[in-house]
């Protein structure tokens, strides 16, 4: 485990000072690697990483409860049966996962392993039977719960690194957010300049009482009876822009600008992606039962929002000899050896 993982775990490691200055480095590194030329950029950007660093040490935290992932266990565990068609459907899932399935049969891999289940989550309405009092009606209007894409991507060998490799993806994904947040800004600069340069040469060109050839016939017509007006609002609007334009900054006021942007969306990164753990009593056909009502099974996820992923995650543990390898069992294919 590194030591840049270790910020991800249950508690901060000792010596917080070098692990949160690798993590500034990271982010630097990533997002834009020209904003370490800017001053006291270390100090400035501190408070928005440390914001990024606690959201994903909690949301890593959300992956508390471990369920047994097996076809044996589908039966017994309400979410396993909530987000698994049926017993085979999990056996065919491990079967898929590849990385799963490497680090099993790495040099050295214990009989088991700790994942994060991944899965896409839904909720729609549908018309189905229901118990309406004492009446059992039909064409009853129902929220359904649906999962399906089952991936596993982060393994590890105990639940703590696997939460701690959790932490880690989540301060990637917060740092493509701040990344696209910063996109927008320099393409929304782009914007205001190219709007800027065409009413500077409008301008130039009224000095001469000339004007384009888009302006005398195309589009609406425009009454130019008063010349002096119109350059008047035109550098009206020029004004506006360059107060725009100074927002951004040119030379290193820019890149200040930018490290104040990724600081911002960094201190605002809960906006950007959004975690919870979500709470749903279903019954046996995923049908969503509303508060108090005491049948169905209540199972509980993570729920991740952000702007490139949305989706659902539990915490997994899977035994060695539960992974099939192109049909059989692990343990089946070395009893074949």
């Amino acid at each position: 485990m590194s030591l840049f993982d270790r910020l991800f775990g249950r508690q901060p490691a000792a010596g917080s000072d070098p692990l949160l200055g690798k993590a500034l480095d990271r982010a630097v590194e990533v997002v834009e690697p020209k904003l370490a030329l800017a001053r006291d950029w270390r100090n400035r950007l501190a408070p928005g990483v440390s914001a990024a660093i606690a959201i994903a040490r909690a949301g890593a935290q959300c992956l508390q409860q471990v369920h047994d992932l097996s076809a044996a266990n589908w039966s017994s565990d309400p979410l396993l049966r909530a987000v698994f068609a049926n017993a085979d459907s999990v056996s065919q899932v491990l079967g898929r996962m590849r990385e799963l399935q490497r680090f099993l049969r790495a040099p050295g891999a214990g009989t088991e392993a700790y994942a994060v289940l991944g899965m896409s989550f839904e909720t729609r309405k549908a018309l189905g039977s229901a118990l309406v009092g004492d009446q059992v009606r039909s064409e009853v209007e129902r929220t359904q719960a649906n999962f399906g894409d089952h991936r596993i991507r982060i393994v590890a060998a105990s639940a703590e690194e696997m939460r701690q490799a959790a932490g880690l993806r989540i301060f990637n994904e917060l740092l493509l957010g701040v990344t696209l947040e910063l996109a927008k800004a320099d393409e929304r600069r782009k914007e205001l300049n190219v709007e800027r340069s065409l009413l500077q040469a409008r301008l130039r060109m009224l000095e001469h009482n000339e004007s384009p050839l888009s302006e005398e016939f195309g589009g609406e017509a425009v009454d130019t009876a008063d010349p002096l007006a119109e350059r008047a609002e035109m550098q009206r609007r020029l004004d506006e822009l360059n107060a725009a334009m100074a927002q951004y900054g040119g030379g290193t006021e820019g890149l200040d600008r930018q490290l104040e942007i990724v600081r911002d969306a960094l201190l605002s990164a809960r906006e950007l992606v959004r975690i919870e753990t979500r709470t749903l009593r279903v019954d046996a056909m995923n049908a969503v039962l509303d508060e108090g009502q005491t049948a169905g099974q209540t199972i509980e996820f993570v729920h991740i929002q952000a702007p490139r992923i949305a989706r659902a995650f539990a915490a997994v543990r899977v035994q060695r000899a539960d992974v099939p390898a192109g049909g059989l069992s692990i343990a089946a294919v070395e009893r074949t050896l």
